[in-house]
């Protein structure tokens, strides 16, 4: 997020090691370790300026009112081994009520994933020849 960079060290001990994170698209919110949550949460929340609102659903910890659909969020870089990701507030939030949008984030203290939300607008190839991720952002309202 701009020069704020947090590094991805881990509640989940011994659990993560290279290769930490699960790439799920068939989940939906991305998982994340508590305490690097925890600091992302903070950032991402100091640099929105909406009234905060609460997840009906009681699943997101941070919301806010907005019917708007372009939430004025910072942009994230995803940071893997060669290649940075960024994500655009259209990647890390999400409509959950007519007025609430919801960060696509949450806290886990059993693993990591790259859920589905925060792959939108990407293709994601795996090539198992060379053990390897790529991701392309592309317009896929334009497909």
């Amino acid at each position: 997020m701009g020069s704020n960079k947090i590094e991805f060290g881990s509640s989940l001990g011994n659990k993560l090691g290279l290769g930490n994170i699960i790439i799920d698209s068939g989940t939906t919110l991305s998982f994340l370790p508590t305490d690097f949550y925890s600091k992302l949460e903070s950032a991402v929340a100091n640099s929105i300026k909406l009234p905060r609102a609460k997840d009906l659903n009681q699943v997101s910890k941070l919301c806010y009112q907005t019917r708007s659909d372009k939430v004025d969020g910072p942009v994230i870089t995803a940071h893997f081994s060669g290649a940075n990701v960024l994500l655009y507030s259209s990647n890390t939030f999400v409509r959950v009520a007519d007025d609430v949008v919801c960060f696509a984030f949450v806290p886990s203290q059993t693993r990591a994933v790259f859920g589905n939300l925060v792959q939108q607008n990407m293709l994601v190839e795996y090539d198992l020849q060379k053990n390897t991720v790529s991701f392309k952002l592309v317009d896929c309202t334009k497909q």
